[in-house]
């Protein structure tokens, strides 16, 4: 992936400095516990991104309307070209950055487009086998069947579940159900793997591998949830139940998701292939978070520029 120099202005934030010199020395400390280092702000491969664009167009992708998926493509193209190119097979990467693309659209419910009617009804009809109810929903229904084409049964069916448990989530009934389905970690962990590895390799390493596509996350998107004010992230409402402050929080899910990295490679070391395939993952998967989406630039070279004033 190509790279662009971090803004030389100043952080436009209105938090506290303190508070952020505690946020940016968290964020050091965790990629330090993991080996790794801030690298600079992350775009995107122009040309790859045409190709993943045009892809989405050829199969049918709604990508102009009230249904288009076109705000949401950069994001599966950054994070498939990022955590997700040690994967052997062009096909399987287009169709993870695509499915996820498709994903993270009803995420964020296509900007208010989305029709809450029709989401409600897929699970039922993708069991069923009927027709899905809107553009948004029949690409989504088609992508997802195609686990099936790149995955051994086991493996497809469990993506396949937990996309349709983060479904429900979507749902008026299930508005404030458990994290754990809400960001679909199981169906992204199981994809880390090239689909010829067995499943054996790896299984054992289930609970910490889904650890650490939510809690990554949770820490690497602290700052920009904070300038938004976000009351509802994992952090917010664990300080809240826990009369503990959200910087406490995050220090121990910095603690718990370092240690999970590191069992990991505890229990991959055995497989070669297994353990090379998340080492690539995870350090792509940290990469993606240096996208300007997640405004790391904005604190992470702060104390540089600073000292240059």
């Amino acid at each position: 992936m190509s790279r662009i120099e971090d803004s030389p202005q100043v952080s436009t934030s209105t938090l506290d400095e303190n508070v952020l010199a505690s946020i940016r020395q968290a964020n050091t400390d965790f990629l330090q516990r993991c080996g790794l280092e801030y690298t600079g702000l992350l775009r995107l491969d122009e040309a790859l991104y045409s190709e993943y664009y045009q892809e989405a167009i050829n199969r049918g992708i709604p990508m102009e309307g009230r249904y288009s998926f076109s705000p949401y493509i950069a994001a599966g193209v950054a994070i498939t070209t990022n955590a997700f190119e040690h994967l052997p097979d062009r096909e399987v990467r287009m169709w993870i950055c695509l499915l996820i693309t498709i994903t993270i659209g009803i995420d964020d419910n296509l900007g208010g487009g989305l029709d809450m009617v029709q989401l409600y009804h897929f699970n039922k009809r993708f069991i069923s086998h009927q027709p899905q109810g809107d553009p948004a929903m029949k690409a989504f229904d088609a992508f997802l069947r195609e686990a099936s084409r790149h995955y051994s049964p086991l493996v497809s069916n469990l993506i396949t579940t937990s996309i349709l448990d983060f479904i429900s989530t979507k749902t008026p009934l299930f508005a404030d159900y458990c994290r754990l389905l809400s960001g679909f970690p199981t169906s992204v962990v199981f994809m880390i793997f090239p689909p010829m590895l067995p499943v054996q390799e790896y299984i054992q390493s289930m609970p910490d591998l889904v650890s650490i596509m939510n809690l990554t996350n949770d820490i690497l998107s602290y700052y920009k949830e904070e300038l938004e004010g976000d009351p509802t992230t994992y952090v917010a409402r664990l300080a809240a139940s826990r009369g503990l402050t959200k910087l406490d929080v995050l220090h121990e899910v910095i603690d718990k998701t370092a240690q999970a990295h590191h069992n990991i490679l505890e229990s991959l070391k055995a497989h070669p292939d297994a353990y090379h395939a998340y080492v690539s993952f995870f350090h792509g998967y940290i990469q993606y978070y240096f996208a300007p989406r997640y405004k790391l630039h904005e604190i992470m070279t702060m104390s540089d520029r600073t000292s240059k004033e």
